[in-house]
């Protein structure tokens, strides 16, 4: 754990380890940059919920699909 003035402070990647964490709006720019960053820097988050509607006559199935074949 860090030490910083003023208080203890957490690593993200330890906050969020064994963590379940539920997501809106991850299907946006920011979204996206989130979900990214966190599987990448915390493999310890036990699960991420996404919360995804459908949209733009795309269902939500779609849509995941679309997502996951992104670069």
């Amino acid at each position: 754990m860090a030490t910083m003035a003023g208080g203890d402070y957490t690593s993200v990647r330890d906050f969020y380890r064994g963590r379940s964490i539920f997501i809106t709006g991850g299907t946006g720019f920011m979204g996206k940059v989130l979900v990214e960053k966190l599987l990448r820097s915390c493999p310890g988050i036990k699960n991420i919920y996404l919360l995804m509607r459908p949209k733009k006559g795309q269902n939500v199935q779609e849509r995941l699909k679309e997502l996951l074949n992104a670069p």
